[in-house]
């Protein structure tokens, strides 16, 4: 479904990223684990045009993109197949939660107004928000603010849901709502590719794990392999930093 290959990215003479690759199938939950720093973030932009990569290519449902090349007529056919969750939830503070939603559906999308309703409205039951179709985003918890977020990408129905950090921004007693919609996103074989820190998500829910540091992959693998049987010292110093019980032997 998501081919990426050999993604480039300098800031400023910086390397953010180094030739990084991943491929993506159909109902695919990867999660993508790293230091802070260590290109994950940039790399998920690149893949939805939020940040221009220096060379590299994707590849959506057999649409070859050249990412150094690409023109704006070219993004815009990459994000009807995709959608960003932001880490910030990057809600419109003017709108209602249900205005929200329907921002992009009938804006972006086109989508006749009665039909965007009953699309955005789906979409805010799915996430367990109808009560609050009304409030704006300073009347919700953080929490529920970054449901609506994900409701207003999964009401797009995109092809790959493109999810940075949902949780980072949270209290943590806000953190166990946003997943649970993320966990049952999966369960209903929604495609995503996730950065997160939440390793509990990444051992239950992911079925694909990346590793990256220092702009580049430096791992991957399934959950159960990588994290009881990491093969390269740099995974197995971050998992035994973040999570010292769960590698064997090390």
């Amino acid at each position: 479904m998501l081919k990426v290959q050999n993604i480039c990215k300098q800031f400023y003479q910086q390397e953010i990223l180094n030739n990084v690759s991943l491929a993506v199938n159909q109902g695919d939950v990867v999660v993508i684990l790293g230091p802070s720093g260590s290109g994950k973030t940039t790399f998920l932009r690149c893949l939805n045009g939020l940040e221009k990569a220096d060379s590299g290519t994707l590849e959506i449902n057999q649409q070859k993109y050249d990412l150094a090349e690409i023109k704006k007529k070219e993004i815009t056919q990459i994000r009807k197949k995709t959608a960003f969750v932001f880490q910030h939830y990057n809600l419109f503070a003017n709108k209602t939660a249900l205005e929200n939603v329907l921002e992009g559906l009938i804006i972006a999308r086109k989508i006749p107004k009665q039909e965007a309703l009953r699309i955005a409205q789906a979409a805010i039951e799915k996430v367990g928000l109808s009560a609050f179709e009304k409030y704006y985003p300073h009347e919700l918890s953080g929490g529920q603010q970054q449901r609506i977020g994900i409701a207003r990408a999964i009401a797009l129905k995109p092809e790959v849901l493109l999810i940075d950090e949902p949780t980072s921004a949270l209290d943590p007693e806000l953190i166990g709502e946003v997943l649970e919609v993320m966990r049952q996103l999966a369960k209903e074989g929604v495609t995503m590719v996730v950065v997160t820190h939440e390793m509990s998500f990444a051992r239950d829910v992911a079925n694909h794990v990346i590793f990256m540091d220092q702009g580049q992959i430096v791992e991957q693998g399934t959950p159960n392999t990588f994290f009881t049987q990491p093969k390269e010292e740099r995974t197995r110093k971050f998992l035994k930093r973040i999570l010292p019980e769960t590698i064997n032997g090390f």
